[in-house]
């Protein structure tokens, strides 16, 4: 009390002006005593959000069960199963709707560059709707796309329709499939849950034996038909998944981050796609313009390239606003980066060996759709048995040694299938080539998403779907482009090389090399020949240069991707370690008498 009178005789012996500078601390101090009270509530309301999201995350993890598991797995056979649909179409898509083997390039790049393009954005828009919800939308998508595809009178309505809309559709399961794992499922389970969905992506290899029946006798029009309606049925079935909650650190979409983004990639892939037919240096005959003087592919490539190195910057603003496309963890973390490396890796393989192999059975060999079906359980059935069940029955084995060991596999499947590649045929080696890179396929994708999702934070493994699918379709369409230019360019350049020492007439050279970079069988060519006016030496030999010209570049090509798979390796130092731990073996073996 007395201190209390003290100050109040002070103050009232301070005059008007003294007054006033009273009132106005008195003010400022209660503001500064208040201010912390607002931030205590704005902590501990933003605290119990956070509770709530995660206790609604762990009832939702402890709620699953394997039922959902089906549905996505399903899923995932459904989009892997369309890519299937698509390299088994080429002869049909050849003979109805008149396309060349550039046409059935150009649709199958352009598929995975709009859904590697799209991929992370489909993750994001995971974590800010709903996984569930962005699954319906994706699979509705995916269903248009296939209707389209199949009532497509042109090449150009069934690339830009129906491939695109699927792609579109494909961006969005994706994501969802894979954020819907690491949200439902956590530690063996999880792991568990991975090996599923890449025993399931592996067991659509099989698709083809049923696509390839119905391709021989009804073309594609009724194939993917089928896939639409498959689409359809697991939609339907999306019900049993339950609901996750949308992400509430996601509530302004990083628009500026997915422009960039699919810009990028996007002319990146496009530029790769068109090196064979438009050129590198110097404009070939189907560039359809030129940048002063040049073909407009190496611009593409440099320009995407410097709009992914404006990502970064970009990503760093969307990062302080708590909404980045691509969390900080997935471009620093090493361990981040060698997860991805070993999602793309395997697809970049599956795409080359599909743009290789698929088009020379069937365009050189005279394989059937539905033989070359067959031969897909030779790398179908062993990736299956691998990416679903090691998680399973060896999870105490090094998750690092089984991708390395995957790695060298799939470099010695390419050189067996190098040998298996002869000048008017195949042998069995190509065979157990195909068989050996599916053991090596499996391996690896049985650790690799796990090892991503492990890698991260439980939010930013939701929102990993969208760039682990990115890693996926961007190796594939890399894959796929990079293996169909190589071998366009090396089948041009052997056959140029050849033909000047077999003695063949100077006439029949040019025509022969406009068809040179297209793979044909013998009687093929040797009918174009015949158009030519060629008789029958300069037939004869036309038909062994071309055929020659064929085997080399195949080697080539197969040699190269055995070298690329073999480098792999160099990427799998700073893999997460994602083994179960031993202490419970090592405790029963404690117990045991001895």
């Amino acid at each position: 009390m007395a201190t209390v009178a003290r100050d109040f005789g002070r103050h009232e012996g301070r005059g008007a002006h003294s007054g006033e500078n009273s009132l106005r601390d008195n003010k400022i101090s209660r503001r500064r005593q208040t201010a912390p009270r607002r931030v205590e509530r704005f902590t501990m309301a933003t605290t119990i959000l956070t509770a709530e999201g995660a206790t609604r995350r762990t009832e939702t993890t402890a709620k699953a069960t394997y039922a959902p598991l089906v549905v996505l797995a399903l899923a995932q056979i459904g989009t892997s199963s369309d890519s299937a649909a698509m390299n088994l179409a080429t002869a049909s898509l050849v003979g109805t709707l008149g396309a060349t083997l550039d046409d059935i390039q150009m649709a199958t790049t352009l598929f995975s560059l709009i859904a590697g393009a799209f991929m992370i954005a489909g993750g994001l828009i995971g974590v800010t709707i709903g996984l569930r919800r962005t699954l319906a939308i994706g699979l509705s998508l995916a269903a248009l796309g296939e209707i389209t595809a199949a009532l497509s009178p042109a090449i150009f309505s069934f690339t830009w329709g129906g491939r695109v809309v699927t792609g579109l559709g494909v961006c969005l399961v994706t994501p969802s499939v894979l954020g819907l794992v690491a949200a439902l499922y956590q530690g063996r389970q999880r792991a568990i849950a991975f090996g599923t969905i890449a025993g399931a992506a592996a067991l659509s290899t099989l698709s083809p034996l049923i696509l390839g029946i119905v391709m021989d006798s009804s073309g594609f029009r009724l194939t993917f038909a089928i896939m639409a309606a498959y689409f359809v049925v697991v939609l339907c079935c999306a019900r049993l998944i339950p609901r996750t909650p949308a992400s509430g650190g996601h509530t302004h979409f990083d628009v500026a981050g997915t422009v960039v983004a699919a810009l990028g990639m996007g002319l990146v892939l496009f530029g790769v796609a068109h090196l064979s037919d438009w050129g590198i240096a110097s404009p070939q005959k189907l560039c359809p313009f030129t940048l002063c003087g040049l073909p407009p592919t190496l611009p593409a490539i440099v320009v995407g390239l410097v709009l992914l190195g404006l990502l970064v910057p970009t990503e760093r603003r969307a990062q302080r606003r708590g909404n980045p496309l691509i969390p900080r963890a997935f471009v620093t973390s090493p361990s981040v980066r060698a997860g991805l490396s070993a999602v793309a890796l395997p697809f970049f393989y599956m795409g080359a060996v599909g743009i290789l192999a698929t088009p020379y059975l069937q365009l050189v060999t005279g394989f059937t759709a539905l033989q070359t079906g067959m031969l897909s359980l030779l790398s179908g059935i062993p990736m299956f048995l691998l990416a679903t069940f090691l998680p399973k029955l060896a999870p105490h084995l090094s998750s690092r040694l089984i991708i390395r060991v995957g790695f060298i596999a799939i470099a010695c499947a390419c050189g067996l299938m190098a040998l298996g590649v002869q000048q008017h045929g195949v042998t069995t080696a190509l065979f157990g080539g195909m068989a050996l890179g599916g053991f090596g396929v499996g391996a690896v994708n049985s650790q690799a998403n796990n090892a991503v999702a492990c890698a991260v934070t439980r939010e930013e493994a939701e929102q990993s779907g969208g760039i682990q699918g990115a890693a996926r379709s961007i190796g594939l369409a890399l894959g796929t482009a990079l293996a169909g230019t190589f071998l366009l360019l090396t089948m041009a350049g052997g056959f140029a090389s050849q033909a000047a020492s077999a003695g063949i007439d100077q006439s029949y050279v040019g025509p022969a090399a406009e068809t040179a970079s297209t793979l044909m069988s013998d009687s093929a060519f040797s009918d174009e020949a015949r158009a030519w006016g060629a008789d029958a030496a300069q037939v004869d030999k036309l038909v062994d240069v071309k055929a020659s010209a064929q085997a080399d570049a195949m080697r080539l090509s197969f040699g190269a991707l055995g070298l690329l798979m073999a480098a792999g390796l160099l990427t799998t130092r700073h893999l997460v370690e994602t083994a179960a731990p031993r202490a419970e073996q090592d405790k029963a073996k404690a117990r045991r008498p001895r």
